[in-house]
Order: structure tokens, then C-alpha cells, then sequence
């Protein structure tokens, strides 16, 4: 589950003050949340698997809007926390995908490569997370089946 929280400025300063004066561990506890940037399982399900497409079985994509992933023999080599490798163009996933995923946060772009969708930090082309929408998807130990 990933939680959100807005605030407003004079709450988030107060917040930043007590975590600097008190430590953060003390003050946050444990356990902490998941990160709201990074993908979720809701991103996940949100798209089509196992449908008829042209005429051929596709594996994933969005049935509704007629987009069919193909694999592409890079997407396994894109880890998290590495750079997408400068041999690669910069590969901004379609507006249908970006929109099915939840909103990231401020200065990650959704880049797609093949059956993988890729958190890229603006400016870089360092990983900040990456989604296999073939693979079985894991959230706190949990293998969590893809919609069909």
C-alpha cells in the first residue's frame, strides 16, 4: 500500500525542523512507508495481458487503446540505481501508458523499453525503478498475479 500525504509549507517545515533536531529515525519510527514515486501495485495491474491484437495473442499492453508491447533484448539488462545505458535512446513511454501509472514524483520520467516501464530521474539517465510487466510482481514478499 502506498500512502500519500500533502501538506502545506509551514507543516512540512515544522516536519524537516523535527526530523533535523531529533534525528529522523526517532521521530519517523518504524516501520517506514514505501515511497510514493516508485511503482505500485496498482501500476501493475493497470494494464491488459493476454488479449487479441490484430490478429495475434498479445501478452501486454492496453487492449483499449490498441497498444501492444513487444520484448525488447535490452529491458533485462535495466537495473535500479544504474544509468540506462548511453547506446539506448531516451525512450519516453506513450501518453495512454503514462497515464495509466499513478502520479510520480516531481523529476522522475516513465520511460518504456519493451515490457518494462523504467523511473528515470529528469536530467540524468539514472534508474530509479523499474517495472517487468511479464514478470511476476513482488510487494513485501508478496508474488501479486497480473490482471487478465
Amino acid at each position: 500500500m502506498t500512502w500519500r500525504i500533502e501538506l502545506g509549507a509551514a507543516a512540512i517545515t515544522m516536519g524537516v525542523a523535527l526530523m533535523c533536531g531529533a534525528g529522523a529515525d526517532s521521530v519517523l519510527g518504524e516501520p517506514r512507508l514505501e515511497r510514493p514515486d516508485h511503482f505500485t501495485r496498482a501500476d501493475y495491474q493497470a494494464f491488459d495481458r493476454d488479449f487479441v491484437f490484430d490478429g495475434a495473442v498479445c501478452e501486454v499492453g492496453l487492449k483499449r487503446k490498441k497498444i501492444c508491447f513487444d520484448a525488447s533484448p535490452f529491458e533485462n539488462t535495466l537495473a535500479k540505481g544504474q544509468p540506462v545505458p548511453s547506446s539506448l535512446p531516451d525512450m519516453p513511454a506513450e501518453f495512454p501508458v503514462i497515464l495509466k501509472t499513478q502520479l510520480k514524483a516531481d523529476g522522475l520520467e516513465t520511460w518504456r523499453f519493451g515490457r518494462s516501464l523504467v523511473l528515470v530521474e529528469s536530467g540524468t539517465r539514472e534508474i530509479a525503478d523499474v517495472m517487468q510487466l511479464m514478470a511476476p510482481y513482488r510487494e513485501h514478499g508478496e508474488t501479486v498475479v497480473a490482471s487478465r
